[in-house]
């Protein structure tokens, strides 16, 4: 089991590897993707949204808030430490970071809804490099008796929180019906030109 497997939970690390098995054939669109299609499951797909069943997205904005309030804490825990910063460079540096960290989390939900396994790959390091940084930072914080833990804990909280949402039911069917729906899209093409 690898390291990012055990920080990101099974569930969520074996979708992610089932998506970078499936990426290539869809991407080439390789007639082995029919194999993993039927007609009907491309005559579903080919339905109207208001036809078809409302997918719920919630579990990916809670994802997507809990990593940012995470990034947040951490980054103004970080900021607390360096005191001769004039408010100008206070600013600068709290926005900056927070602009990267919110276009990699809004491009990570861009890319899932669309079925590309790179959405996946975008929630599974930016959660696991917050996760390191927070558990670094409480390590930090306690050895040398740097001050006030309870922002670097509430992180802690939220990427448990985070955790649990990635490798939960309502996070998993979403990114499987997004992928799936790329994945017939592409058969009900090769399917098409077949003919």
């Amino acid at each position: 089991m690898s390291l990012l497997s055990w920080l990101t939970g099974s569930v969520f690390y074996d979708l992610w590897q089932h998506g970078r098995e499936i990426e290539p054939l869809i991407a080439r669109k390789d007639e082995r993707v029919l194999s993993r299609s039927t007609p009907e499951l491309e005559r579903h797909f080919d339905e109207t949204a208001v036809e078809q069943p409302r997918q719920n997205g919630f579990p990916v904005a809670f994802v997507m808030l809990l990593l940012l309030v995470a990034f947040a804490l951490n980054l103004l825990s970080l900021l607390r430490l360096l005191p001769g910063l004039t408010p100008p460079l206070h600013a600068l540096a709290f926005f900056a970071p927070a602009l990267v960290v919110l276009a990699t989390t809004i491009s990570s939900m861009f890319m899932l809804a669309r079925g590309f396994s790179a959405g996946l790959a975008g929630f599974a390091y930016l959660f696991s490099g917050l996760l390191l940084v927070t558990v670094a930072q409480l390590v930090i914080n306690l050895l040398t008796g740097g001050g006030a833990a309870i922002p670097l804990l509430i992180a802690l909280v939220a990427l448990v929180g985070c955790r649990r949402l990635l490798n939960g039911e309502g996070f998993v069917v979403f990114a499987l019906y997004c992928r799936t729906a790329r994945l017939t899209r592409v058969a009900r093409t090769l399917r098409l030109k077949s003919r």
